[in-house]
């Protein structure tokens, strides 16, 4: 009887730690697969294909409808980084996220960053600097046949600010 016992309380105990285990996976997979947690990764591919001058990756991850309140369009933001990929080798993003917002097929990312890159032999910034880095608000869409960089919809780079005021619409 005292075996029997001795039995059925192992059993329960098994069935809790494999409920909890259940339950946190369960936490882990949602929080892993939200759409915030899903743009991330690709904002970090992006950056990735553009530290290896892979045009393609980057221009993968933009909506072919891009438009930014600069009058940027997925045509002209291509050109900006074939131009960028051109003029520097040895590319680097530092990048820090800000506050994610995800409201329905929707998600706004706010970062932080620095381009770096070598040319005619020295390392040199590109845009922002460890003292003033740029910052950015992306806005991302789900299209198919995944989420999609769609708009910027807060821009300042330290270097372009007057040039990217006068660019706004009033």
């Amino acid at each position: 009887m005292q075996v029997r016992i001795q039995i059925m309380q192992q059993n329960r105990m098994t069935v809790a730690v494999l409920v909890i285990v259940v339950g946190v996976g369960g936490l882990w997979l949602r929080r892993y697969f939200s759409p915030g947690e899903v743009v991330k990764r690709k904002v970090l591919a992006t950056v990735e294909a553009f530290e290896d001058e892979k045009i393609l990756g980057v221009m993968a991850a933009v909506s072919r409808r891009y438009s930014d309140p600069w009058g940027f369009d997925y045509e002209t933001l291509g050109g900006n980084l074939h131009y960028a990929m051109e003029e520097y080798d040895d590319l680097d993003v530092d990048l820090v996220f800000g506050e994610v917002a995800t409201l329905d097929e929707v998600v706004r990312v706010g970062l932080e960053f620095v381009v770096s890159g070598r040319s005619e032999g020295t390392r040199k910034y590109i845009v922002g600097s460890g003292a003033e880095p740029c910052t950015a608000v992306l806005v991302w869409r789900k299209e198919q046949p995944g989420w999609r960089l769609a708009s910027t919809a807060d821009l300042d780079i330290p270097e372009l600010r007057e040039e990217l005021e006068s660019r706004r619409p009033r």
